[in-house]
This record gives C-alpha cells, sequence and structure tokens, in this order.
C-alpha cells in the first residue's frame, strides 16, 4: 500500500508550474489542471527513455530539478519538522531540508521509474475564494488496482508562483504523516541531529528494489 501511494504520488507532485498571480482562483485551477496534464506526459515520456530507465542517478537529477523549481521544499519541509522547526538551529534546519528533498527524489525517482501505464483523472474543484491557496484534485488509475485520490495543496508566494506545500494521498497527508514520525523520533531522542544523521545514512545508501 505504502508503495502504491508513493507511486501515484510522483506521478504528478512534481508536474506543477507557476500560474499568473493576476488569474481569478477558478482559472487557477482550470490552468493548474491544463498544466498537470501536461507535464505528467513530458515526465512520463522522458523516464521511459533508455538513458533514465538504465541511469538512476540520472533520473534523480531529472526529478530533483524540477522539485527545485515547482514545490516549495523550504516551507514542506519546515512544515513536517512542525514545532521542533523553531528549536532547530539555522544549520539544522538547512541539513534537515537538504536530506529530507534527497530522501522524498530519490524515493519518487525509483517509484516512478517502475509504475507503468499510469493515467490520471481531475476530480471538480469549486474554489471561489481569493485567497492564494488552491487545491487541484486528481485520482491515479492502474490497472488491475483500485484508484487512489491525491489532492495538491498549493500556495501563491510572493513572487506570483504557485507552489506545492502538501499532498493529500488517499486521505493522508504527506506533512502530517513525516511529522508524526520525525517529531516521534526527535522526542524519544532529543535532538533532531538524530533524525537528520538517520536521512543522511538513508540517503547514501543504495535503494534496494524490493524497498517499499
Amino acid at each position: 500500500m505504502i508503495r502504491r501511494l508513493l507511486l501515484s504520488l510522483l506521478i504528478t507532485f512534481f508536474s506543477f508550474t507557476a500560474l499568473p498571480s493576476a488569474a481569478p482562483a477558478a482559472e487557477n485551477v482550470s490552468e493548474a489542471r491544463r498544466i498537470i496534464e501536461d507535464s505528467s506526459e513530458q515526465i512520463k515520456q522522458t523516464l521511459k527513455q533508455s538513458a533514465y530507465q538504465n541511469d538512476f542517478d540520472k533520473s534523480v537529477q531529472f526529478v530533483d530539478g524540477i522539485v527545485t523549481r515547482f514545490a516549495d521544499m523550504d516551507k514542506v519541509s519546515l512544515l513536517v519538522l512542525g514545532k521542533n522547526a523553531r528549536k532547530a538551529t539555522p544549520e539544522q534546519r538547512r541539513r534537515f531540508i537538504k536530506e529530507f528533498q534527497t530522501l522524498l527524489v530519490r524515493t519518487y525517482t525509483r517509484a516512478f521509474l517502475e509504475y507503468k501505464d499510469w493515467s490520471i483523472t481531475y476530480d471538480p474543484y469549486n474554489d471561489d475564494k481569493d485567497d492564494g491557496r488552491t487545491i487541484v484534485k486528481t485520482r491515479v488509475h492502474q490497472p488491475g488496482q483500485q484508484p487512489v485520490d491525491v489532492n495538491y495543496r498549493m500556495l501563491l508566494n510572493k513572487q506570483g508562483e504557485w507552489k506545492v506545500y502538501d499532498i493529500i494521498i488517499a486521505g493522508v497527508s504527506l506533512v502530517t504523516n513525516y511529522r508524526a514520525s520525525f517529531n516521534q523520533e526527535i522526542a524519544e531522542t532529543g535532538s533532531i541531529d538524530s533524525v537528520i544523521q538517520r536521512l543522511i545514512d538513508k540517503n547514501s545508501k543504495p535503494v534496494p528494489k524490493d524497498e517499499s
């Protein structure tokens, strides 16, 4: 189940681009949907190429470039840390953001390379507020499996760019799920450094093919 949720997440998590800040809220949602459709197909076709299928590091670099551009990883990471972000030093926050992004990119890159024959449908979302926030609702399908609902929370930043800051996969928040895990570990060890070191250790190891 975890594997399938990660696979579903990757397909569209890194497929958003900036939207015009002057557009009405309803048009933002429509434009976001169009961009997801176009970008998802581009990513799918790119990672199908043998140059990517046979080179994990090259694929990771490709996905990381998209993450850096279209997801607010600073915000995602600090939301994941929650109250512990205030207790961390600037250097600890920097290291955590770096390693957490690396963890996500490596995990999702591998998942994307393995995910075959997926398709996406889009659920309507009536967003009549112009408050700089929106949700794009999708449903990911794979033959022989139940569809998975994947909803994207997006925030309009000061530069007029829409950025993904949380994803709800089958009703489970990415931010909330990781926050609970990391907060428990920090509470048990008394230090954010232990979490950072565990991320470093995990990121330095090859990703086993049967990992879920």
